[in-house]
């Protein structure tokens, strides 16, 4: 499975899941299983806050490519709050391993005080 990143300004968390042709998302199975090759189904026919409605579900050479919103905030890194390229992650199986939406850690120095 395919599944490209759209950042999406949120508090909220993403757990992801692949397995066959089934997404799991937050503990909600998506079966895919029903798109035939070649077919693509507007995210908006499924009933997920998560999927992109921007982005069809599509099926290509037997793997299923999507758009999920991938949660980010404000101070996340640039790079994935407003990437260069888009992010795809390429899952055949098990856990989705989002890239750290954790902001930057700021290094302060301190001067000790004479």
């Amino acid at each position: 499975m395919n599944i490209k990143l759209f950042p999406f300004l949120t508090n909220e968390t993403l757990v992801a899941s692949v397995f066959g042709d089934s997404l799991w998302l937050n503990d909600e199975e998506i079966d895919l299983s029903a798109i035939p090759e070649g077919y693509r189904l507007p995210a908006s026919a499924i009933d997920s806050p998560w999927l992109s409605a921007s982005d069809p579900i599509e099926r290509v050479g037997g793997v299923i490519s999507l758009t999920l919103k991938f949660p980010v905030t404000w101070d996340s890194p640039d790079a994935l709050r407003i990437p260069p390229e888009p992010i795809v992650l390429a899952i055949t199986r098990g856990d989705v391993r989002f890239p750290s939406a954790e902001p930057r850690k700021l290094e302060t120095t301190v001067t000790p005080q004479v």
